[in-house]
């Protein structure tokens, strides 16, 4: 990502490189498609999105939504294999963001293809099948074609899969039998990175210890983890 430390002058396009980065990273929803009926029965799915005071609508100029503060990442170990239900490889098929029928929250929403099972409690997924998990956050965008950003705080650095990418996700399942992303590691050609946290000095959360580390290795310490616990893992 592109830092910059103001709006003028030459880090104008150092901030406009880092916007378009970010709008990237999420996923995004046209505002005029929100009610579209095959996306009514996902919009209902309230808890899992980020939640405003008040019904998500374009912003005046100049003026962006806050971030929210979440600590849900800061309690996790690096590898939350005991908090998490399900523990998958795979690649991202499809991914949207929805917005709740009340207007109130938008969260994010992935597809995943199983690549591999690390582990299931309830061993009901397979190989080749296909998963769906979500995430707090989402991008909408306006007829304006303005688009606003609604994301967990900064310095958590909560990130989004990409599709096409292949990752190592935590899933929580839910009281609806609803999962949603714990955190995940992107697995590279080679290497690993975090999909949660800040790379620059100082900024970075626990997950950070993996972050260019060979992918044998993270796979030896995953599989660690796995048989330190009820979970499991071949």
């Amino acid at each position: 990502m592109v830092t910059f430390a103001g709006h003028k002058g030459g880090n104008s396009l150092a901030y406009s490189l880092q916007r378009s980065a970010e709008d990237a990273d999420l996923p995004l929803v046209d505002f005029v498609n929100a009610d579209n009926p095959a996306m009514a029965q996902k919009a209902r799915k309230r808890s899992h999105s980020l939640r405003q005071d008040k019904a998500i609508a374009e912003l005046p100029a100049g003026v962006e939504p806050l971030p929210i503060a979440a600590h849900q990442l800061a309690r996790l170990p690096a590898l939350p294999v005991a908090q998490s239900n399900v523990v998958v490889l795979g690649d991202i098929t499809e991914r949207s963001a929805i917005l709740t029928d009340d207007k109130l929250g938008v969260y994010s929403e992935f597809s995943i293809h199983l690549v591999k099972i690390f582990k299931d409690d309830q061993s009901v997924l397979a190989v080749g099948g296909l998963v769906e998990a979500s995430r707090l956050g989402g991008a909408v965008r306006f007829p304006s074609g303005r688009i606003q950003r609604y994301t967990v705080s900064r310095v958590s650095r909560q990130g989004y899969p990409q599709q096409g990418k292949v990752y190592v996700l935590f899933l929580k399942r839910d009281e609806d039998g609803d999962f949603s992303i714990l955190t995940g590691y992107e697995l590279g050609s080679t290497m690993v990175n975090p999909l949660d946290g800040d790379p620059r000095p100082g900024n970075d959360l626990q997950f950070g210890i993996y972050r260019g580390v060979k992918q044998e290795l993270f796979l030896t310490e995953l599989q660690k983890a796995l048989r330190a616990t009820s979970g499991g893992g071949d």
